[in-house]
């Protein structure tokens, strides 16, 4: 009777040596688990990583050409003849305008903003230009 009952389900089975019945993971099972973890996630973390950077990137160039574009327009409302070169600091951004006359009755203004990036140093230089009225 206790060869029937073997292939039965919820018959008990046969204590094995070498093999305890009891519940729960092997050690090399858990590692398994551990280096699948490990080798998925770790794609994700570096991917993070390069974002954050992006995103710093991409801020510093903001602030650049919101700088560039906002002093601009500041010599341009001064009006022609009035404008005059200046520089300074706002945050991590230098900036310098300047002021030329390209002919009669015509200024050249320029304002080059640079700042410092992963990259190292990076400029932009916005220009436009006024006339008399």
């Amino acid at each position: 009777m206790k060869a029937a009952q073997r292939g039965k389900p919820g018959a008990k089975q046969r204590w094995r040596p070498g093999r305890p019945d009891r519940g729960g993971f092997t050690l090399i099972e858990i590692m398994v688990v551990m280096v699948i973890l490990v080798i998925g996630i770790l794609p994700l973390a570096m991917v993070q990583t390069r974002a954050r950077q992006e995103v710093r990137q991409s801020d510093r160039f903001t602030q650049a050409i919101t700088l560039a574009q906002e002093q601009l327009e500041q010599m341009k409302g001064q009006g022609f003849g009035n404008a005059a070169a200046d520089s300074g600091i706002v945050g991590q951004v230098n900036w310098e305008s300047s002021v030329t006359l390209d002919a009669f009755g015509l200024e050249r203004l320029e304002v080059e903003v640079t700042w410092q990036d992963v990259q190292g140093d990076r400029s932009m230089v916005l220009a436009d230009m006024i006339s008399v009225r």
